[in-house]
């Protein structure tokens, strides 16, 4: 079999490795003008993105972004746990003004309350662990307070939900309007 013109016959040897195909006492020197330079320990320039590039690809806006979430939803975090503990005082204020008489919460409801004030409390632990974390690792994390914070928005109606649903006064007033 021959080949073409102008093309090279095929080489069936097995690729070097290592300085395999090198003469015997043969070894490398670079040329002194072929050495790059050594870049040094410290860097020459500092500043409060060269921190933030030294630890990954994060944007400088990240760090105090998820760290304004938390605060945020910490506060949000109060809020909720408040708005749970108010739960029944706002059914009774709905009770008088349709003259619905007393109100007299289910034995359940002082325990759902509670489970859904740790709920809370717990999710936005949950989230801010995360995002800390993230954080330290150099990774962006400001989406992590925001997945927590639908969280604990969805946690918060299905606890209001449930303490509703407990009341069969308020069932019955409401299928019959």
């Amino acid at each position: 079999m021959s080949t073409p013109a102008g093309t090279p016959p095929e080489d069936s040897r097995p690729r070097p490795q290592y300085g395999e195909l090198a003469p015997e006492g043969w070894s490398w020197t670079p040329a002194p003008d072929a050495v790059p330079p050594v870049p040094s320990a410290t860097p020459t320039t500092s500043g409060p993105n060269q921190a933030a590039r030294a630890r990954g690809t994060v944007p400088a806006w990240d760090r105090p972004v998820t760290l304004a979430l938390l605060v945020f939803g910490l506060l949000a975090t109060f809020f909720a746990v408040g708005v749970l503990g108010a739960l029944p005082q706002a059914v009774q204020m709905l009770y008088t003004q349709q003259d619905l008489g007393d109100y007299t919460p289910a034995a359940s409801v002082a325990g759902l309350i509670t489970a859904g004030s740790f709920t809370e409390a717990a999710v936005w632990l949950a989230s801010a662990a995360g995002a800390i974390l993230l954080l330290v690792r150099g990774k962006r994390a400001f989406y992590l307070p925001l997945i927590g914070a639908v969280v604990a928005f969805v946690v918060i109606f299905v606890f209001m939900s449930v303490i509703l649903a407990t009341d069969p006064t308020l069932l019955t007033f409401y299928s019959q309007s």
